[in-house]
């Protein structure tokens, strides 16, 4: 007995190692340079600097005062729309290890990795061990999944917290343990403070809780009082959600250019995208592994595992599907359930054909997420920042007028040595958007005036402008040729911006006060 304990740990172990070589070259193939390509990436990344520099620089004495001052300061902190969990996690690495780009994608990694070492916990019970670390690298490698790996954003962290809810769920469904009841519950509400739409597995767990086959595990009373961690963890996304219901409502019921909810284009679009999100061959194995859970259902075979992973899936894919808003990373959460369940029941059903096709899939899909795919950037910010910090005089402002300001902004903060100089953003002053364009715009109407008026007042020295921004609004218009004018300010220098940018995303014009 010990010996084969010695030996199932040496063999996770080497499972873990290969997983974790994995996890360090997503990172070394990631954007760490302040080079966010997703445009609310540099936020996220941001919010954590926010909570390190709360914690570091006095504002537990004062943390409106410091709140307020500091979103005046450096306007990219969004922490109030979105769940802090991830920035929580988040800022002890940046309070160790400095706060730059490159420390909050490894806390990217990191949740990565968990999110692969519990794949193949979650496998490793029901195959051997090459199979489990094949399938765990595989749903990290996977081409969706290896996308926002290397982005800063809530989507992977989010999983990992599933994928460790799955895991505490089918043992409590195994066991019955009343322990690991308890964990599913709070790893949920977790997954929800991490980001809300994590509530979309919430009708998979009921199921759980309340189908008489397994509502026999624990009493009605445990069930009930199992639900507390939840829903008090739950409490603070769920009061964000509301606050921005306005907003969230025209997501849910119906958003423009999106099919009618009760269409069949609707029901069937996530399905269409999943050669995209998962590649050709990952796709024919996941075809394979359902038709294998069908036959494994019916002859009444599928283990607990792969219950609770099919269920989980089914439940948030009903979930963004019924939500009108669609993108392929928006049901990013069923896809590694999806291909979970089929990969382990198809190991069930053959385990000696199956183990060397998930060998290759993971040899293959490593391979295109490391080498063949070209993982999107945009530069140009930091190199804008460098000329502001030259030329900005003492305790000046800088206005930034571009759709990734959130960029600008973080740069400004995390490098370089002008702390005297604040940051306002064109999109705030001169227009109103909330949160998306696509959510409403409104023009502050300001004349020629109004903008040198608006200037004194906010001490604006330095203005840095992206070439077409939201040139459709007359007040951008006014703006861009007070501007061109030359009389209140002049060009310094422009920058190219490069990388994967917008059709409106050329250069970035630094202008300093005459």
């Amino acid at each position: 007995m010990q010996e084969k304990s010695r030996k199932a740990l040496m063999g996770n172990g080497m499972a873990i190692a290969v997983l974790t070589a994995l996890a360090i070259t997503l990172f070394m193939t990631s954007p760490t340079s302040g080079d966010f390509w997703w445009y609310d990436a540099s936020r996220h990344a941001f919010n954590g600097v926010f909570i390190r520099d709360f914690l570091l620089d006095g504002g537990l004495f004062n943390p409106v005062k410091f709140a307020s001052e500091y979103y005046r300061k450096y306007p990219a902190v969004n922490i109030g729309f979105y769940p802090p969990l991830f920035y929580l996690t988040s800022a002890p690495f940046l309070a160790v290890f400095g706060a730059n780009h490159a420390v909050s994608q490894a806390v990217v990694t990191l949740y990565a990795l968990g999110g692969m070492t519990l794949a193949y916990f979650i496998c490793v019970r029901h195959m051997d061990r090459l199979s489990a670390a094949a399938i765990a690298a595989c749903v990290i490698t996977l081409p969706e999944m290896a996308l926002w790996a290397r982005q800063v954003q809530l989507d992977i962290p989010a999983i990992t917290m599933l994928l460790a809810t799955a895991l505490a769920l089918s043992r409590f469904l195994e066991n019955g343990q009343t322990k690991w009841l308890y964990a599913t519950t709070i790893l949920l509400g977790l997954a929800v403070l991490t980001r809300v739409q994590a509530l979309s597995v919430a009708p998979a767990l009921l199921f759980f809780l309340l189908h008489p086959a397994y509502s026999r595990l624990a009493s009605f009373k445990t069930r009930l009082i199992s639900l507390v961690p939840l829903v008090i963890l739950s409490l603070p996304s769920i009061a964000m959600f509301v606050y921005f219901s306005k907003i969230n409502q025209s997501q849910v019921v119906q958003m423009q250019g999106m099919p009618s909810i009760a269409s069949i284009a609707n029901w069937v679009w996530y399905a269409s995208c999943l050669p995209e999100q998962m590649g050709w061959p990952a796709l024919a194995v996941t075809l394979c592994g359902l038709a294998a859970a069908l036959w494994m259902a019916v002859t009444k075979r599928l283990p607990a595992t792969a219950v609770v992973l099919g269920m989980f899936c089914l439940s948030s894919w009903i979930f963004f599907t019924l939500v009108s808003n669609k993108e392929p990373r928006f049901n990013l959460p069923s896809v590694p359930f999806l291909f979970l369940f089929a990969a382990i029941s198809l190991t069930r059903l053959s385990p000696r054909i199956t183990r060397p096709v998930l060998a290759a899939l993971a040899l293959w899909l490593a391979y295109q997420a490391v080498f063949a795919v070209k993982v999107p950037v945009v530069s140009g910010f930091q190199e804008a920042v460098d000329v502001v910090q030259a030329n900005t005089p003492p305790k000046g402002n800088v206005l930034i007028s571009a759709h990734r300001d959130g960029s600008f902004i973080y740069d400004m903060r995390t490098t370089g040595h002008r702390p005297d100089i604040g940051v306002r953003r064109a999109d705030k002053l001169l227009v109103e958007i909330s949160i998306h364009r696509q959510f409403g715009i409104k023009d502050q109407n300001l004349s020629a005036e109004d903008l040198l008026a608006l200037f004194k007042r906010e001490n604006i020295t330095t203005i840095v402008a992206q070439n077409d921004y939201l040139k459709d609004q007359g007040t951008m218009q006014t703006f861009q040729q007070l501007l061109d004018s030359g009389n209140y300010f002049k060009v310094v220098k422009t920058v190219q911006l490069s990388g994967a940018t917008r059709p409106d995303e050329k250069t970035l014009t630094v202008y300093t006060i005459r």
